[in-house]
Order: C-alpha cells, then structure tokens, then sequence
C-alpha cells in the first residue's frame, strides 16, 4: 500500500476511530486517484477517547465528552479544535475552546422529552454549514434547537463556541429517534431506520424549522440496506459495509431523485478500516497546489498572487448604459472563455412604444460639456421585480412559460426613452479605461430581475432570503438584524478561522452601515461585540492603501443615494461623482505598495431598470423551496458590469464563463471563497453559489505590468474642470 504525499489537489480526509478503544487512524481521500483511500505519512497512528463525540464544524474539530459531573453539576466537557492533517496527532490538534456545557443549555428545565432514561448520557450534535443542531430524538417528538458557531478564532480559551440558540427549542414532525442524519452542503440527507428509504431536507437557518417541509426528494435505494452505514466525505456520500469492509463512493446530486449518483469508485476499504470503525469525513481549507501555480489563468496562479481582493459594488446601471460602447471602433485583445464579438451596445437595437420604435441612443451624443450635466435619467426609473420583469418580457406571463426574454418592455414600463439612452466612453472615462484597460465580462448578469437589497444579497449571501423588493427603511430594516436569516460570506469565512476582512463604508443609511445592518449584523456574536474591528470609514481604505495595510478581503460602500455627490452612478442623479470617487479608490490602490498583489473587482448590483439588450437565462434557485409571489428566483436578471482590476490580467480582456452557466453576482462571492481555499461543501449558501462559475481565468499575465494606466475623470455643467 502507498503512502499519501504532503501535497495534493483535494484536502479530503477520512477519520478512521474505534467503537471499543481510543486508536484511530486518519486517511488522504481522492475519488481520482488509483487508491482512493491512502494513510497519511503523518498522523497515521493516534489516540483519543472513543467515548467523545466528534465532527467538523465550520474549519475546526468539535469534540464533546458523554455525560458526565463537574462539581456537582451534570454536563458535557467540549473542546474545538484546529485540525492538521500533517501533525504528529491530528485529533489532539491545538485547542482553541475549552471547557464545559451544562446539561441545562440542551435540556432546559425540562427531566426528559422521551421514554429513554438514557436520552442524556450522549449528547447528539449535527453541525451543518457554520451552525449546529443539538437533537434529542424521541419516537414521537424529534426535539432540536439549532445553535450559531462562533469559534472566537482571534480570542483562544475557554469562551462556549455555541453561545447562543439561532432558532428556539422546537420539534421535527417527521425526523425521529432511529434515523440517521448526514449533512452535505446545503442539504441533510434523512436515512431512515429500514436503511433503504430516505429523505431529502433543505437546510435553511432562517425557518423556524431549519429542516422544513417539504422534502426536496424522498425515495428508496435498491443497492442500500441496513448493513450499510453511510458517512459524508465532502461532495461525497461513502457507503460501507462493515461486515466485509466492501465501500462504493457516490456522488450526490440534490436535482437527482436518487439523490446518490454513481458509484463514482468501490472497491475494499484499507485493512485498518474493520467492523469496529467509526467513520468521520474532515475537508481543510485547500492549500495552494505549487506545481500549478506557476500556470496562468488557474486558481492556483491567482491563489499565488493576488493577497488583497477589493471589492465594490454600484447601483442600477446596466452594461449597455455604461460600457456599451466600449469596444465601438475595434474588438478586445483578449477574450478569455467562449469566442465571439464583444456583446455591446447597438442603436440598432430598440423597444416599441405607442407604435413607435424607441431606438438606443447615445446620450448627447456621447459628448462632455459644461453647458449641461451629465445627469441623462431625471427620475429613477422603475426597478421592482414586477417591473423588471415587465421590462424583460413585454408580456410578463411570459415569464411562467419560461419563455426567452424579449427586453421589449423597458419604455413600456417607464413611460420613458429615456431608458434607452447610454453613456459613451469619453463621458465615463474612469468606468471605460479600467474596462478597457484590464478586464470586463460582457456576460455577467445581475441575479434576479429586482432592486437593490434581494441582488446585493446574492452578492453576499448567495440568496434574497426568500424576498423581493427593498426593506432597507423603517421598521423592516431597523429590526432585520434580529430575525433569522441565511449566513452571509462572512460568516463562512469567520467559522473558517479567517478574520482578515472588513466593510468600509461612505456613509451611513438611516444610521447604521447598510451591508453590515442587512447581511451580516446578528450573525457573529463576536463581531458584533466589537464591529468596529470590522468596519472603518472609506478615507480609511484609501490610507489603508497607501499604507500597505489592506486586509485580506475589503468590501467597499459608495455614497448611495444624495442630493448631491452620490458616488454610486444612481440613475437620477450626476455620475461624475461616481467617476471620480473610483478613480481615487484606484489610484489609492495602484500607488500603494500592495498594487502588484491586490484585485480590485468593480460591479453594479443591478440594471435599475435601464435597457440592456441580452436576454439573461435561465438559472439555478437558491433554495429548493424558494417562491414569493410567484417568482421562483430561477432567473437572472439584465447584464450590468463587471470589471477585474488587476497588474496580473492583461489590457483589453473580455472574460466570460465556461459551460453554459454564465456570471453573475454570485460568481464574486464563489472566487472569493475558492481563493482563500474554503471547500464548496462548507459554504452553506445556497445552490445558485454551489454551480456559480468563477473567474480566476482573468489573470493570462505571466509577469505584472511595469506600467499603471492613469485616467482623467468627466466633468459637465454641475462638476466643471479643476472643481
């Protein structure tokens, strides 16, 4: 039998423990290699107590004692863990909490929920994603109460890493004692006692019953029975025989009715793996794979040298708007991604109305003047879901017959040509240099037809959280942090052990930061201790630039909506600010001495109800349960851009995505995660993030530039030269 090397492509791992002693031995997992299962050279041989409990939670180990008596008081001692697959112990890895729960905090006050008399002495924990089930099966009652994880990874000690309930004390009406429950992804997959018959569940913490109805699928196996036992290895299930030590790796698709896809792999597990086994799946952070990090336009080269990603995100302009006319007299250098002419503007293309042909035009014929203001739209044009819809199909039943969007509604909808209109390079020069100067995608989509709050979540979160519209004022917005929802990027990354981020934010909405208020606030009790450690002004990036001290991932906020100086290209108001707001954050960042290793990412979180002539496909929902008002989030809304800023990608790129899934906002958080290593089955932010297309295949440059292009920002009549 060969022996593992240190470095691999996969960090999956297989805890092998034993049911009667504290031996256990830990095994390489690679579906794609000739022996699937390999022991490590390291750690090959440990001991722990077999009476714990244990399972990753987030990056860590969670290991738990039985029941047991700490000066009089009946509890569970606990310790998390870092894992290193490489130590000489793996599962004795440096602590990083300590101490001891309370029967109390699992059992309330209440002496039992079943007619066990030994329901207390194991504790049943199920970590999912960055959260974690305690569960007290009964034939009757399956009681769970879903708890946030927090490893306070900057603070080791002895603070609870469960420290408070996320959902109240409540019952499964369906999962019970006798059926085994096994988390992949987004899912749980519910075995029950027969051993053929499963059950599919949602996870989705922001329902009262995180595990609701209904199922995503439900069925039976034919190859699965009782003498079986199944265990999750990453976006595998591995199914085992105990008796003969038979296994078959299957793949798990949640689309599929089966559900278990394959076998991928079978064959006899290693001879250290017998009857008595326990079997426990452990994915790390991936580690950067040295040999293919010397080979441009793979996540191993970005991984080697981009250290700061910068992040920044506008308002409702669609990429016809703004970048339309980018490529007007000649075609990009580069196209990275399915060949094809650049996808821009047309005054060919148009909408009809009042038996009129509405046609795209240049605004002032693409010309700058300090007689007029560069303003273009007087009002906001409309942007719900409804309305973009309508403006994606002139007939919106259309929608409900999945029919291709015709984008022959916009005039219709706004009463407006002025929807029609677009900006050429010479009147947005900071937007277009960059684009032109770097990379843009002319195929990137915003999320979903709708406004601000439901595509800056998908951004961020990888859903709407099951809404549509804005709740970005009164009583919605001051009390959202209260209520449950679904886990933001940040909170993947802080269960990870990654701390190196922080939101900048221009200006304050209804007195609070917008994107730590909606999609993170509630999330991390640590953070929210102390969010200033998070959280810091816009001028404090810029100096954080210049300095050198950027974090690892900086989420940057514009001026959002202002009588004067909005600097996020809001339709109704002067783009001029915009322009020269993103120039300074460019030129902060290109003079700084981290410029040769930062990714600077520019896009709009919507169209904003302005034209944009590609039809959006088609897409993956979120949640398997997702529907509000008949829309079902399984389609993207209009282009907007996306541009990638970097001295590592070549000038005059035009980067798409391969496979017939193409970019949107949820391609932003998917690099992000792959580029600090995360693995996918540990992100727990929906199905449209799991699929989403990534974009590493921007950086083609072998060598940085040696020369940063400069740009001059726009002026007009309200922002003349020299102001």
């Amino acid at each position: 039998m060969s022996v593992a090397p240190l470095a691999s492509s996969r960090n999956d791992f297989l805890i092998c423990r034993q049911r009667q002693d504290d031996s256990y031995r830990l095994y390489r997992v690679d579906p794609q290699a000739a022996e699937v299962f390999v022991p490590m050279e390291t750690g090959g041989q440990g001991s722990f107590d077999h009476s714990y409990g244990m399972a990753q939670t987030g990056g860590y180990l969670l290991q738990w004692s039985p029941l047991c008596d700490n000066d009089g008081t009946p509890g569970y001692r606990f310790a998390l863990r870092a894992f290193d697959p490489h130590a000489a112990d793996p599962l004795n890895g440096t602590l990083v909490q300590s101490g001891f729960w309370k029967k109390t905090k699992f059992w309330g006050h209440r002496d039992y929920y079943s007619d066990d008399p030994d329901e207390d002495r194991h504790l049943d924990l199920l970590p999912v994603s960055s959260f974690v089930f305690s569960l007290i099966p009964a034939r009757g009652r399956g009681t769970f109460e879903l708890w946030n994880f927090d490893p306070k990874p900057d603070d080791p000690g002895n603070a609870d890493p469960m420290p408070e309930p996320y959902t109240r004390q409540g019952g499964f009406p369906l999962i019970r004692r006798g059926y085994a429950l096994i988390p992949l992804g987004n899912y749980v997959l519910e075995r029950l006692p027969d051993g053929s018959r499963f059950r599919l569940w949602s996870f989705d913490p922001q329902q009262e019953v995180p595990l609701s109805l209904p199922t995503v699928q439900s069925g039976r196996w034919d190859e699965i029975d009782a003498s079986h036992e199944l265990v999750a290895l990453g976006d595998h299930v591995l199914d085992w025989r105990p008796e003969d030590g038979r296994f078959r790796l299957w793949g798990f698709d949640p689309q599929r009715p089966e559900v278990l896809i394959g076998p991928v792999r079978e064959g006899s597990l290693p001879e250290g793996i017998g009857p008595d086994a326990r079997l426990i799946g452990f994915q790390s952070r991936r580690p950067v794979d040295s040999l293919r990090a010397g080979t441009p336009g793979t996540l191993d080269f970005m991984r080697s040298k981009i250290r700061h990603v910068v992040y920044y995100m506008l308002e409702s302009r669609s990429f016809d708007n703004v970048c339309g006319w980018l490529y007007q007299k000649g075609e990009p250098n580069h196209v990275i991604g399915p060949a094809g002419d650049f996808e821009g503007a047309s005054t060919d293309d148009y909408n009809w109305h009042e038996g009129r042909k509405v046609h795209v035009s240049q605004f002032k014929d693409g010309q700058l003047s300090d007689k007029w203001d560069l303003k273009a739209l007087d009002q906001d044009p409309f942007h719900d879901t409804t309305d973009v819809l309508q403006q994606m199909f002139a007939n919106p039943a259309d929608y409900w017959e999945r029919a291709t969007p015709d984008m022959g509604g916009f005039v219709l909808n706004n009463a407006n040509d002025q929807v029609m209109e677009t900006f050429s390079p010479a009147q947005l020069p900071v937007l277009n240099g960059l684009a032109g100067e770097f990379a843009v995608s002319d195929r990137w989509f915003s999320s979903i037809p709708g406004g601000t709050d439901v595509n800056r979540g998908f951004s961020v979160t990888g859903s709407a959280f099951d809404r549509l519209g804005t709740w970005e004022g009164g009583n919605a917005y001051e009390y959202w942090p209260k209520s449950r929802h679904r886990q933001s990027i940040w909170k993947v990354l802080w269960s990870q052990g990654i701390t190196d981020w922080k939101i900048y934010d221009a200006v304050l909405w209804k007195k609070h930061v917008f994107t730590y208020q909606l999609y993170l606030q509630g999330q991390i009790p640590t953070v929210d201790a102390d969010p200033s450690r998070f959280i810091a002004g816009l001028d404090q990036f810029k100096q954080d630039a210049k300095d050198g001290k950027l974090p690892s991932f900086s989420y940057l906020e514009p001026i959002w909506y202002a009588p004067s100086d909005t600097t996020s290209y809001h339709p109704g108001t002067d783009p001029i600010p915009g322009e020269r707001a993103l120039n300074e954050i460019y030129e902060a960042i290109s003079n700084g001495p981290g410029w040769e290793h930062t990714l600077l990412v520019v896009t709009f979180d919507k169209n904003g109800g302005v034209y944009d002539h590609v039809a959006p496909p088609y897409a993956r929902k979120p949640w398997p349960n997702d529907c509000h008002d008949g829309f079902a989030y399984d389609l993207m809304g209009p282009r907007v851009p996306a541009i990638m800023v970097s001295p590592w990608i070549r000038e005059g790129t035009v980067v798409r995505a391969d496979g017939e899934v193409p970019f949107d906002s949820t391609s932003f958080a998917a690099t992000l995660l792959d580029w600090f290593g995360v693995p996918r089955p540990q992100w727990g932010l929906g199905d449209r993030m799991a699929v989403a297309p990534t974009f590493e295949t921007v950086f083609q440059a072998a060598q940085p530039r040696t020369t940063t292009p400069r740009f001059t920002p726009p002026y007009d009549k309200s922002f003349p030269q020299g102001s």
